[in-house]
Order: C-alpha cells, then sequence, then structure tokens
C-alpha cells in the first residue's frame, strides 16, 4: 500500500483516527436524581468497557461522570445500604466531565486525561445524545498504526499486590494510595478490580442490605480475574491488539503491569505515525 503522507497521531484529530466508529459507543446516563444503588447496579456491565464510566445528566445535560472511584469511595465512607439508598448521584459525582469535539487533537484529549487522571471523555453525536470515549475506545487508534515500539519502552510502574488476609478495606485504601483501579495478588497474575468489588455488592450482597461488616471481609471472599503474562518485547501494537480482546484488559510484564492507559499514553510518541492515503 502507497501512502501519501505518515503524520505524528498526536497532531491528529479524533476524526482523523476514529473515522469509522468514533460515534459507536453511545454513554450511558444516569440523573442526577438517581440514587446511588441504580447507578451501582449499572457500572458492573460498563467498567472497562467501551463507555467505562456513567454520565450524570440532568434535563439530558451532562454535568459530570460517576465510575468506580466515586462509588468505593462513598462505600469507604459508609458501608451500608443507606449508601445505596438514600444517596442521590448528584451528591458523589465528579464534576469534572471531558467534553470534546471531532475536531479535537489526540495531544489535547491526552493532556485533559492527565490532568483529571480519568480516561473518560464524551462527544456530541448527531442523535443530540452523546457518545463515549475510553482507554479501551481509544485501543482502537494503536490497532491501525504499527510502531516500532515495544513494551520495554512503556515507563515503569511496579505492580501493587495485596495478600488474602487483606481486607476489602486495605484493598480499596490501597486502590487510592496507590492510584490504581487493579490489585495484584501476591506471586500469582490474579488481580481484584473497582469492577469486581462493585460486582460483589450489587449480584450478591443486594446493595449491602442485611450485611453487617462488609468492609471486614476478607479477599478470599472475591472471585479474581487473570491478567496475561507477555514478553516486553512485544510490540505496543501487537499488545494493544491483546487487550482490546480481553474482558478485563491487563497484562503482566516481568515486574510491571500494563493497561490500557499506558498503551493510550504512548501513543504521544513520535514512533507512532498516522498512515493516510
Amino acid at each position: 500500500m502507497k501512502f501519501e503522507s505518515e503524520l505524528p497521531l498526536s497532531g491528529c484529530s479524533l476524526d482523523e483516527l476514529l473515522s469509522d466508529s468514533l460515534f459507536k459507543s453511545p454513554a450511558v446516563s444516569i440523573r442526577l436524581i438517581d440514587s446511588v444503588g441504580e447507578a451501582a447496579t449499572l457500572l458492573p456491565h460498563n467498567l472497562e468497557s467501551f463507555t467505562d464510566s456513567l454520565v450524570v445528566t440532568n434535563d439530558s445535560r451532562p454535568l459530570g461522570v460517576l465510575g468506580g472511584i466515586e462509588l468505593l469511595d462513598g462505600v469507604l465512607k459508609n458501608p451500608t445500604s443507606d449508601f445505596f439508598d438514600k444517596t442521590t448521584v448528584g451528591q458523589i459525582m465528579n464534576q469534572k466531565i471531558t467534553i470534546v469535539t471531532k475536531q479535537t487533537k489526540l495531544s489535547d484529549l491526552l493532556k485533559q486525561w492527565r490532568e483529571t487522571r480519568r480516561a473518560f471523555a464524551i462527544i456530541p453525536n448527531q442523535y443530540s445524545g452523546y457518545s463515549a470515549i475510553s482507554a479501551r475506545k481509544m485501543l482502537e487508534i494503536s490497532n491501525a498504526n504499527m510502531t516500532t515500539m515495544t513494551l520495554s519502552e512503556i515507563p515503569k510502574k511496579r505492580i501493587v499486590t495485596f495478600n488474602n488476609n487483606h481486607t476489602i478495606r486495605d484493598i480499596i485504601i490501597s486502590m487510592f494510595e496507590n492510584k490504581t483501579r487493579k490489585l495484584v495478588l501476591q506471586n500469582t497474575s490474579s488481580f481484584i478490580s473497582d469492577r469486581i468489588v462493585i460486582e460483589k455488592i450489587v449480584r450478591e450482597l443486594n446493595h449491602l442490605h442485611n450485611v453487617k461488616d462488609f468492609l471486614s471481609m476478607k479477599a478470599t471472599d472475591f472471585k479474581l480475574e487473570n491478567a496475561k503474562i507477555i514478553s516486553e518485547s512485544l510490540s505496543i501494537h501487537e499488545a494493544s491488539k491483546i487487550m482490546y480482546e480481553m474482558l478485563s484488559p491487563y497484562l503482566i510484564v516481568n515486574d510491571q503491569v500494563i493497561s490500557p492507559w499506558d498503551i493510550v499514553m504512548s501513543l504521544e510518541s513520535e514512533k507512532y505515525k498516522h498512515q493516510k492515503n
């Protein structure tokens, strides 16, 4: 195939990079006045997906975002069914929501994500609503554009671990302290995540109704998932394709972990070129 030009990805617009799929993931919304319990019920299906977080609206106007971070922070402060039944979405939502257009440059979006520490944005679509852009969605860019970069070139991020004696309180606090949504079980490739914790609360514990001391539950009470162990010599392009197909995208490379966030942030490298016909 012959290409007219190869441009750095960072200077390209979202429309140039995701022209075929930019609007294909409708944002999942929840009203400002809805209960946290209603939001929690929606989250397990959406966390780590193409939508990832919930958009909080009032009369269809986006006012904020709600994801695993906000919900687990609330559970730490009030680990009872009252939190889910009597607290409204508007009371715990994050008011910092990134709204982009199809002309937004990749570099500008990644800058906003680094500032908010949240890989989530919405974009107005043709149906007078919004579509979601998540880290998983952005893997489509690395899937479609070749690079010579390997996983060894991604900045090192140590593995944050837990053991079976840790309580869920210990685990959630560690997530916040280490700014991560996943912790790896010591000496294994198994991990626990915000989605796993919330799924347990919603689907097995009935939003903590009749649960006396949720935060004292042990890690062994939760069903873990497995990261994929791969070589650091693998190209970022190939690693991205592997993660794109995983239910919970998470890789272990030697003594570090790699998430979609790491892949997406690597897109700013000059080693990535957009091949434009």
